[in-house]
């Protein structure tokens, strides 16, 4: 039911007044859209090209309800009439355009279902039916239907109007009435359209679609009811009808962007122009056609005498050969004028601004109206003025080309502000404004698309690092990663679709935009590289843990038998050949995983290093490959035979160049760089540390030692304490003996013992070579009895230099010596004391 108070209906206060008809369901929205004309003459006369001086006194009332959401009461009237009279809009003090007045018609909903029903009374000469007569008497009927409606309740109302406007069309053939009836379509209510999250951009592509289906759904009947639709001229088939969409908002619905939009009506105003406009202009060409028709038969009687007095007049009193001319033809390119959307099209505005240029051109231009001048300059700098954007719009750079989220801010930037469309011009439905709409939805969705990639190759990041913290790496723990990869391996979505809210338009760069965009966006790029690192690391881990025997899966290639039984010389080959052809299975199977050509294994394994995991698998790895090294050493020092002599020494150095012992010294190179990248080979190490005994020193330098003393060395003794200083003794043959002597300065308790620092008294340093003696001692006492400390065994007769990092022996007052358990002698900071390869026999 439409809502209006109970003022009369007015009648059309001149027959050249047009009149305009509201048809619809109802709910659809009629009288918010009566209110929300007289919003727009308010806040957007320079769109509607005129101010609203209305004459029907309820239009206030009607706009105060529909913006502050009063309700008002239904009118009992089946047709509620209103005149409106638009003031022309001026720019500066001149008017653009020419007044105009139309009738508003509003008919009740339940009328209109009436007569959708049953449109018969439309046919009928003079209609009992007010809303009949408002239908057969109109100049533009606006078909309103709600936006929001269902699929099929849209539907449904299109093929009812559909059947209307057949029946429309066939009376006004049989009244042979001008062609060219305007009819506007509009979807009411398209704020319901907005979705949370929706930027301005989504929600106006939504509408744009929503409009576009509507338009479809009576793209058949277009064809069958205006046969004439590409004929250019102003007198249309009889009854043919110019069918025009249009989707309104007595407001915006309040958006992330565009929190507080205010009460704006959207393309209201826009509507309301093009249908006066059209109105006036069918008006106007069926009076002028009636005219004709009326006259036809008088001026067929008077021809003679006109065309007498005619050629008198012409001769008496010349015209102005283009003056009235040219004046009525602006005059009627203004009425007839498209909105902007058809008149800048590609198509059409280069005709526009030739007819623009000749109006200009014109001799008699000078002394046209000051309004009509200012519409086609107006019109021309329009023309200019949209031309010179499209220019800044096709340099620009799409949101499609960009590579990452700067890039597109930056795109969504320029945007915003340099192309954002000129408030001067009402480009809303242009191509121009169509594209740069789609840009900015095409945006938003890659920003969306980008962010969910990145937060999926994240997701599978995380996953991929839980996996690598589990304690156990089994069966279930391969399969688990084996699902994680087939899963992550994939894109997060196939790159050819299309992506949410990016849609076409017919312009260059107006293809839909596809997941293959933001795929390539530099944070998806790294965030899929996280993920793939962290995937190679997981393969990495099950190979390391595997080969060492950590996952209970054949292919323990690292994990070595004891010595008894087993081919000693050969294992280190035959474990080296089985890793690589390990490694080999294992990268060969990851290719076909991921399609492609991982990265292959490199020369010794440094992906394997247990530094690179985290524990606990790098502590588990870690006591393995300790395990490992020291059973091939046992395996090693099965091999060497030596005699502790300086010859017997150099002979083992001679024979670590044979090939058993090289192929010990690459496994023993492996084993020691994944516990420590930088670990020398364990054989290379010992082959220099035996070579050219003959004339070879070690270098020591004694910087001073930490020595520890326990409380309770003795039993049944008082506490042992230094009583003199500590004296190393080198002898190197019959040469004289060479000493350092180290006093000892006051204890410091610590955990259960005295720790005394001693310090050289002068020298600090010795070359040792090797059989050499060193040997050292010190006095102690306990209590009042005297005793010594004495560092006079190790491992080696031919290294003697071992004894200082040994426990010493404390002699006994009864006589002899016995181990001096937990006295330690440590060298201090900065002193170099030779160190013994971890491969040295003996140890």
């Amino acid at each position: 039911m439409s809502t209006h108070s109970h003022a009369p209906a007015e009648p059309s206060p001149d027959p050249a007044v047009p009149r305009v008809l509201l048809f619809g369901h109802r709910g659809a929205g009629k009288s918010a859209l009566v209110g929300a004309l007289l919003q727009a003459g308010e806040t957007q006369g320079e769109t509607l090209r005129g101010e609203v001086v209305h004459s029907s006194v309820d239009l206030p009332r009607i706009r105060d309800a529909v913006y502050s959401g009063t309700k008002l009461e239904p009118s009992q009237r089946e047709l509620v009439s209103y005149t409106i009279r638009l003031r022309p809009w001026r720019v500066g003090t001149k008017p653009v355009g020419e007044p105009i007045t139309v009738v508003l018609d509003d008919c009740d909903g339940k009328a209109a279902e009436s007569l959708l029903e049953h449109p018969e009374p439309i046919t009928r000469r003079d209609p009992d039916s007010p809303v009949a007569k408002a239908v057969v008497g109109a100049d533009a009927i606006v078909l309103l239907v709600d936006a929001a409606s269902t699929d099929a309740e849209m539907f449904e109302a299109f093929a009812e109007f559909d059947a209307f406007l057949k029946v429309v069309g066939g009376a006004k053939t049989d009244a042979r009435e001008v062609g060219g009836f305007p009819v506007f379509l509009v979807l009411t209510q398209c704020d319901r359209l907005a979705r949370p999250g929706d930027t301005t951009a989504r929600w106006q592509a939504r509408v744009d679609a929503r409009a576009d289906a509507a338009w479809k759904a009576f793209d058949a009947f277009l064809k069958d009811a205006d046969p004439h639709d590409d004929d250019a001229a102003p007198y249309l088939a009889f009854g043919s009808v110019d069918l025009t969409v249009f989707a309104v908002a007595v407001r915006r619905p309040p958006l992330p962007d565009a929190p507080a939009p205010g009460n704006h009506p959207y393309q209201v105003a826009e509507l309301f122009r093009d249908c006066f406009a059209e109105a006036k202009s069918h008006r106007a060409r069926a009076r002028a056609s009636d005219t004709r028709l009326k006259w036809t038969v008088r001026l067929a009687a008077t021809a003679m005498t006109v065309l007498f007095l005619g050629l008198a007049t012409v001769a008496l009193f010349p015209p102005h050969p283009t003056g009235p001319a040219l004046a009525d033809k602006v005059r009627l390119y203004l009425t007839s004028e498209p909105p902007a959307a058809v008149r800048l099209a590609d198509g059409d505005i280069e005709r526009n601004r030739n007819t623009l240029l000749r109006f200009k051109g014109d001799g008699d231009y000078p002394a046209l109206e000051a309004d009509l001048r200012a519409f086609v300059e107006s019109r021309l700098k329009e023309i200019g003025d949209y031309e010179a954007y499209r220019g800044r719009l096709a340099d620009a750079t799409a949101p499609a080309a960009a590579r990452s989220l700067p890039d597109l801010a930056k795109v969504r930037d320029v945007l915003l502000t340099a192309l954002a469309l000129p408030p001067e011009y009402a480009w809303g439905e242009t191509a121009a404004a169509e594209l740069r709409r789609k840009w900015l939805a095409d945006a938003d969705a890659i920003e969306a698309a980008e962010k969910a990639m990145v937060e999926t190759y994240r997701g599978y990041d995380r996953d991929g690092t839980a996996l690598m913290l589990r304690r156990s790496l089994d069966a279930g723990w391969q399969s688990d990663l084996a699902a994680l990869v087939a899963t992550a391996d994939r894109p997060p979505a196939p790159l050819t679709d299309p992506l949410p809210g990016s849609f076409a338009v017919n312009q260059p760069r107006g293809e839909v935009v596809t997941y293959r965009v933001p795929s390539e966006f530099d944070e998806v790029y790294h965030a899929r590289r996280y993920w793939e690192q962290t995937r190679d690391r997981l393969w990495h881990l099950w190979d390391a843990a595997t080969a060492l025997g950590a996952t209970g899966a054949p292919d323990a290639v690292l994990v070595l038998p004891e010595p008894n039984g087993t081919n000693t010389a050969a294992l280190p080959a035959e474990r080296l050949r089985q890793l690589d052809a390990f490694a080999a299975r294992q990268w060969d199977e990851r290719a076909k995983v991921v399609g492609g050509d991982p990265k292959r294994p490199t020369e010794g394994y440094p992906e394997w290093a247990v530094s690179n995991f985290p524990d606990p698998a790098r502590t588990d790895l870690a006591a393995r490959l300790q395990k490992s090294f020291a059973t091939g050493t046992r395996h090693v020092h099965a091999l060497m035979k030596v005699q502790d002599t300086r010859d017997g020494w150099k002979a083992l150095a001679a024979t670590l160049e044979e090939p058993a012992y090289q192929d010990w010294g690459r496994l023993f190179h492996l084993l020691a760089r994944l516990q420590d990248p930088t670990a020398p080979n364990p054989l290379a190490e010992l082959k220099a540390f035996l070579s050219d005994l003959d004339t070879k020193t070690f270098d020591l330098d004694l910087r001073g030692f930490e020595l520890t003393i326990p409380l309770d060395l003795t039993a049944g003794l008082e506490r042992v304490e230094p009583a003199a200083p500590l004296v190393v003794t080198l002898t190197h043959g019959q040469d004289k003996p060479v000493t350092l002597t180290f006093a000892v300065g006051k204890g410091e308790r610590r955990d259960g013992a005295t720790v005394y620092r001693l310090t050289p008294d002068a020298g600090s340093k010795m070359a040792y070579s090797a059989g050499d003696d060193l040997r050292a001692e010190m006095p102690v006492k306990a209590g009042t009895q005297a005793l010594a400390l004495q560092w006079e065994t190790g491992a080696w007769s031919t290294f003697r230099f071992d004894r200082l990092a040994r426990e010493p022996r404390l002699t006994k007052a009864t006589g002899g010596t016995e181990p001096a358990t937990g006295v330690k002698l440590v060298p201090t900071a900065g002193s170099v004391v030779p160190k013994f390869p971890v491969l040295m026999p003996g140890r």
